[in-house]
């Protein structure tokens, strides 16, 4: 086991994905618990720090393009100055094994990989593995856990942090007053987008959720980059009125979804905000797995087709021909996801009965 006594500065690198990086926050709040001197950095891509921003254990966010050679360049001149005491690269993948091992920190850690392992001073295996040989499904806050914990730290429980800065506050403020939206009536939150082709439900039936859901609150639908015409498409499909979100980064959806009694989507980054803000959740899942993906505890309801055989097949499209295909999606029913999101709104209401104070 690597002793960090001592230990000056730790870096963090999680620069791929948005729901990612919000599912490392636990594994930093046991770093800050146990090392409380330490200075912790993450190394996160460009328009992701927002994610970390306010975060009490977090120290500096290194940011950079990578698209951009000049911006790739003056990271790697900073990793090479060294001064890191510890890196947890919870990627591992080539490139950021290569930049863990530019640091020459005296603790490396990364995955077992083939072609990454040669970078680290300690490799961790990807996943435990059952007495069956198959792997063991776990939350996904779990697989940052497991870094430090090969450092002797215990893990402070695996709830999410999400901080929203005041700013990003007063901006959704101003935004609700102009749409004229009725603070009394709770908000009720759907992101019809999906990162992977293979795990976007159908517009119709979201717009046949939110068109049920209507008489109960004020439906906002959200969106993130690139996605307004899925948003737009949807929401022309209802019978009932509805708001489109403003553009937002990472902070403004957060200060938007903890205005929200709840909500609703495919499973996706914004969700995992959601999470971290208390907010409830109806998560629709196919291709990746809820075991992985969903909180362990907590007003979240997952909703997925049960008995196809084809089911958390991890596939960005769908690869089944005929009627086969995206069967995942397509056999779920709008009334699951409609009696579900009732359920959690009753929930809401008994707790908050103004949920878009």
């Amino acid at each position: 086991m690597p002793a960090l006594d001592g230990a000056r500065r730790i870096l963090v690198i999680r620069h791929r994905a948005g729901g990612d990086l919000i599912l490392a926050t636990p594994a930093l709040r046991a770093l800050r618990s146990a090392l409380p001197a330490t200075r912790i950095e993450v190394l996160t891509a460009r328009g992701l720090s927002e994610i970390l921003e306010g975060n009490p254990d977090v120290d500096r966010v290194l940011d950079f393009d990578p698209r951009s050679l000049a911006s790739q360049a003056a990271l790697y001149a900073r990793l090479a100055l060294g001064g890191y005491d510890a890196v947890l690269d919870l990627i591992s993948n080539p490139w950021s094994a290569a930049m863990s091992a530019l640091t020459r920190a005296r603790i490396r850690l990364g995955y077992d990989l083939a072609g990454r392992r040669w970078a680290y001073t300690l490799a961790l295996p990807r996943e435990p593995i059952g007495p069956d040989g198959r792997p063991i499904l776990r939350y996904a806050s779990e697989a940052a856990l497991d870094f430090v914990r090969a450092l002797g730290i215990a893990p402070r429980g695996v709830g999410l942090t999400f901080h929203v800065c005041d700013a990003a506050v007063e901006a959704v403020d101003r935004w609700m007053s102009a749409s004229g939206v009725d603070r009394e009536k709770p908000l009720i939150a759907c992101l019809p987008a999906g990162s992977w082709p293979a795990k976007t439900w159908l517009p119709d039936r979201f717009a046949a959720v939110m068109d049920a859901l209507a008489p109960e609150g004020t439906v906002v639908w959200m969106w993130g980059p690139g996605e307004r015409a899925d948003a737009e498409a949807c929401r022309a499909r209802m019978r009932a009125p509805s708001l489109l979100a403003p553009p937002t980064g990472w902070q403004e959806l957060g200060a938007l979804l903890a205005r929200c009694a709840l909500w609703i989507g495919n499973d996706s980054g914004p969700k995992h905000v959601a999470v971290a803000l208390g907010v409830p959740t109806v998560t629709i899942f196919g291709p990746t797995n809820p075991a992985t993906w969903q909180p362990p505890d907590g007003p979240h309801t997952v909703i997925e087709v049960d008995g196809l055989d084809c089911l958390h097949c991890n596939a960005n499209t769908c690869p089944l021909p005929g009627e086969r295909h995206m069967r995942c999606m397509r056999d779920l029913p709008a009334e699951r996801v409609i009696s579900a999101a009732r359920t959690l709104l009753r929930g809401a209401a008994r707790e908050a009965p103004c949920a878009s104070r």
